[in-house]
C-alpha cells in the first residue's frame, strides 16, 4: 500500500465521513445555486461531518445486536457515500465543461466569457451536469442495493512445471476475503460458500481476511465457514483485517468451528492419488516485514517441485514470482468500487498495488488475485462482482500429448 493508501485506510471512518459531507454539502449548493458565507459552510460541513461520523459507529455492533441502529446508520452513510459520488462527478463534468470552451469549442462566443461563474457555466451546463450526477449517483445506489451481492465464477487453467501427470485436472477453488461481521450480507455470503463446495473442488485456498473487524460476532459466523469443504481439504492463511480483530482470537474460532486448515508460515507436503503437490501459506503482517518473511518460507519449497502459494498481498508477487508456479492472493476486493466498464480505473490499483485483480505472469509464475467475497467499509460494489475462481492445474506432459 503506498502512502496515499496508509493515509486513507488508517483513518478509514473519519475519512469517509469527511467524504460524505463535502458531498452531500456541495450537491446542495449546486441544486441550490446559492453561494453561502465562509461561516455557513464551515457549519454546515462539520454539522454533516458529525451525524456521517455517528453514523460509522453503527458498524461497531453485529446488525442481529442493535438491528435499528445499524439500519440507520447503513442508509445514513450509503446516502453521504453516494452523494460524494455524485460531487465527484460533477467536479468532473465542470472540468470538462470548463476544457471543452478553454480549447475552442465555442469560437463564436471566444470573446464572451468573464470572470464570473455564470459566463462559463450556463443552463447548458446545468443540463448536462444534471444527467451524469444522476447516472452516477443511480449507479452507486445499485451498488448498494445489488452490486455487492452479485458473483461470478472464473475459470482459470494453468500449466504447472513438475506437476505429475496423475494430477493434470487436480481443482482448486480460490476464495478470498470473506470479512465476516457487521457489514457482511449473511444470505449472499452463506449462499456463496455453498456455491464453492457444489463445484466440487480437490482443494480449497482462502487467500486471508475471513473477520472483518474486532467487532465481528466469531461464535455466530464462524461455524458457517464448515459450509465450505474438498475433496482433499480447505486451506487458508490470515489477512490484515483478521490481525486487526486479534490473530490467535480468529485462529482459535477457525479451529474451533471448521475443519480447515491454517497455514502459518507453513509449507504442507499433499501426497494426493495422482502425486505430490505442496501447498504454502504466508501470514499476513505489515508489507515491508512481509517481504522479509517470504524468502525464508519459499526456501522451505523443494527445487522444481508444483506448489501453490497463498498470500494475501499480491504485490508480494514480485518475490515470489518464479520460486512459485501459482500464486493466490486477495486483499483488494478489485478496488470494490471501479468505472463501469474500465475496471483498472479502481482505487486499489492507484492506493495499493498494479495487481489489483485478475491472472499475471511473470518468470513462468502465474498470480491469481481474487476480487473476494466479502466488502469492507461499505456493503458496495460498483462494476467489481464478488468472486469464486476455479484454478485447473495442469501438468506439462499433458498439455504437450
Amino acid at each position: 500500500m503506498n502512502a496515499l493508501g496508509r493515509l486513507l485506510m488508517s483513518r478509514f471512518w473519519t475519512t469517509l465521513a469527511l467524504l460524505a459531507a463535502l458531498g452531500e454539502w456541495t450537491l446542495w449548493c449546486w441544486w441550490r445555486g446559492e453561494t453561502p458565507s465562509w461561516a455557513v459552510h464551515l457549519a454546515a460541513l462539520g454539522a454533516l461531518f458529525a451525524l456521517n461520523r455517528a453514523a460509522c459507529e453503527a458498524f461497531e455492533v453485529e446488525a442481529h445486536e442493535a438491528t435499528h441502529r445499524h439500519a440507520v446508520g447503513r442508509t445514513l452513510l450509503a446516502a453521504g457515500f453516494t452523494a460524494a459520488i455524485g460531487a465527484g462527478t460533477l467536479a468532473v463534468t465542470a472540468g470538462a465543461w470548463v476544457a471543452v470552451q478553454v480549447l475552442g469549442a465555442f469560437p463564436a462566443e471566444a470573446g464572451a466569457f468573464g470572470g464570473s461563474a455564470a459566463a462559463w457555466f450556463g443552463s447548458g451546463f446545468d443540463l448536462l451536469a444534471g444527467v451524469t450526477v444522476s447516472a452516477a449517483m443511480s449507479v452507486a445506489l445499485h451498488g448498494y442495493v445489488h452490486g455487492h451481492r452479485r458473483l461470478v465464477v472464473t475459470q482459470l487453467e494453468v500449466p504447472v512445471a513438475g506437476l505429475a501427470a496423475g494430477l493434470d485436472g487436480l481443482r482448486i477453488v480460490h476464495v478470498s476475503d470473506l470479512h465476516v461481521g457487521p457489514l457482511a450480507h449473511a444470505p449472499s455470503l452463506l449462499a456463496a460458500l455453498d456455491d464453492a463446495t457444489a463445484l466440487a473442488p480437490d482443494l480449497v485456498c482462502v487467500t486471508g481476511d475471513l473477520v472483518d473487524s474486532r467487532f465481528a460476532d466469531l461464535e455466530r459466523w464462524m461455524p458457517h465457514l464448515a459450509r465450505l469443504r474438498a475433496r482433499y481439504g480447505v486451506f487458508a492463511i490470515l489477512g490484515n483485517h483478521d490481525g486487526d480483530a486479534g490473530r490467535e482470537r480468529v485462529a482459535a474460532a477457525v479451529a474451533r468451528h471448521s475443519g480447515w486448515r491454517l497455514l502459518r508460515d507453513e509449507v504442507v507436503a499433499l501426497d494426493l492419488p495422482g502425486g505430490r503437490l505442496h501447498v504454502a501459506g504466508l501470514e499476513d503482517r505489515p508489507l515491508r516485514v512481509a517481504r522479509q518473511a517470504l524468502p525464508e518460507l519459499l526456501a522451505r519449497l523443494p527445487a522444481e517441485a508444483p506448489a501453490v502459494l497463498m498470500v494475501h498481498h499480491p504485490a508480494l508477487f514480485d518475490l515470489a514470482a518464479g520460486a512459485a508456479p501459482l500464486v493466490l492472493a486477495g486483499h483488494t476486493h478489485g478496488g470494490q468500487v471501479a468505472v463501469p466498464g474500465l475496471p483498472r480505473l479502481n482505487p486499489a490499483r492507484f492506493t495499493m498495488t498494479r495487481f489489483d485483480a485478475g491472472t499475471f505472469e511473470r518468470n513462468g509464475s502465474i498470480l491469481h488475485v481474487s476480487r473476494g467475497l466479502g466488502v469492507s467499509g461499505q456493503r458496495l460494489r460498483i462494476a467489481v462482482p464478488r468472486e469464486i475462481t476455479v484454478v485447473t492445474l495442469r501438468a506439462a506432459a499433458a498439455l504437450a500429448a
